[in-house]
């Protein structure tokens, strides 16, 4: 199975540290994705919650859209009146695919969906992931980008990224897990070989992700295809995770000019921001 290609259209929820999903919150307009044929999409333009949303009863209309680096496309839109959903049918030549989409906000420039991101290193990442309807807030319209992530709430965000479906039983074995909130999620993701317990039968679900096991995660979840071989004098040699770690730098989910390398610890939890900047760098690297 081609997982990159799963990828096309997603929609999927990271939850808040230790937050339910009831307890996320959405803002403004993102977009969803449909492959029409070979070199071409549709990217439908929507409110996040057409139902709850503070501009209800206005519209959407696209105002302008360019291509960056043949990576990006950028996409303007304001409010109108008239209907509440505007697409664009975009033409994929000249482009490298998987693009990230930016959307922006003509009413107001300024405007970011979360209130604590304005300016930060992974503001365009997070941003990107939010128009995506991948990632949602709190409910005090936050992001908390200096939080640690679950286990179970990465799981969560790769299952539904990848659109992967259950049910699945637990074949593994996983001795932690009954009675927890993301059993199913954890489940799915062990059939897929996205995650592995210990060897003392455990998941340990409520843990916080490390860079490393976050590395191994995405080098099994997506196919790259680059054949970049790189040095990087910060990365451990010799460990369980350092192929994966290596190849996130090889093929442009890390790099070397990031803060997160600056004082670089495989073994350390990542942040919400650096998963955003790394899922967010996944979803759109050849």
């Amino acid at each position: 199975m081609n997982i990159k290609k799963a990828c096309v259209s997603i929609i999927f929820i990271l939850l808040g540290f230790f937050l339910s999903l009831q307890n996320v919150n959405a803002h403004g307009v993102v977009y969803e994705t449909r492959q029409i044929d070979q070199n071409k999409i549709r990217i439908t333009l929507k409110w996040s919650d057409e139902e709850k949303n503070e501009d209800k009863g206005k519209g959407i209309a696209i105002t302008h859209y360019y291509l960056v680096n043949g990576k990006t496309l950028h996409i303007g839109y304001e409010t109108v009146d008239g209907e509440s959903r505007s697409y664009l049918d975009y033409d994929l030549t000249g482009a490298i695919p998987p693009i990230r989409i930016i959307l922006s906000n003509i009413d107001k420039p300024d405007w970011v969906p979360f209130n604590d991101i304005k300016g930060i290193e992974t503001e365009e990442y997070i941003t990107h992931l939010h128009d995506a309807g991948i990632v949602n807030g709190m409910p005090d319209g936050s992001f908390r980008p200096d939080s640690n992530i679950t286990r179970a709430e990465f799981m969560v965000l790769l299952v539904k990224a990848l659109k992967l479906q259950g049910p699945a039983e637990n074949i593994a074995g996983f001795t932690d897990i009954d009675g927890h909130w993301a059993k199913d999620i954890i489940l799915v993701a062990a059939k897929h070989g996205l995650i592995s317990g210990y060897e003392d039968g455990t998941v340990r679900p409520d843990r916080p992700i490390t860079v490393a096991e976050a590395c191994s995660v995405i080098a099994r979840a997506f196919e790259f295809k680059t054949t970049k071989n790189g040095i990087y004098s910060k990365l451990k040699p010799d460990k369980w995770y350092s192929k994966p770690v290596k190849k996130m730098f090889d093929v442009g989910v890390l790099s070397v000019n990031d803060s997160l390398y600056e004082n670089f610890d495989e073994e350390a939890e990542i942040t919400r921001a650096n998963c955003a900047m790394m899922v967010s760098r996944a979803l759109s690297t050849y």
